[in-house]
């Protein structure tokens, strides 16, 4: 019987899959449909206290950090490749 674990290195992916999946969402096409965009917060419509506010604003941030993604990623396969 396999023992499946939660290891600090499979928090650590599953956090980075997460950010992967914030940096490619499109600000016009999808998140401004569902009052998710920055505009929204911009604007008044949203409160940046809110837990809505604090979601948009760290969409925002992962979309505009999608340079160190790209190098965590390349990290992340480098060491899978290798240790498997």
């Amino acid at each position: 019987q396999q023992r499946v674990e939660m290891t600090l290195w499979t928090f650590c992916q599953s956090v980075l899959l997460t950010f992967n999946a914030f940096a490619i969402l499109n600000e016009q096409r999808f998140l401004d449909k569902y009052g998710l965009g920055q505009g929204a917060v911009n604007a008044g419509y949203v409160p940046s206290g809110s837990a809505r506010g604090q979601l948009i604003g760290v969409i925002t941030a992962t979309q505009y950090g999608r340079v160190p993604l790209v190098v965590l990623n390349v990290l992340v396969i480098f060491v899978k490749m290798v240790f498997g």
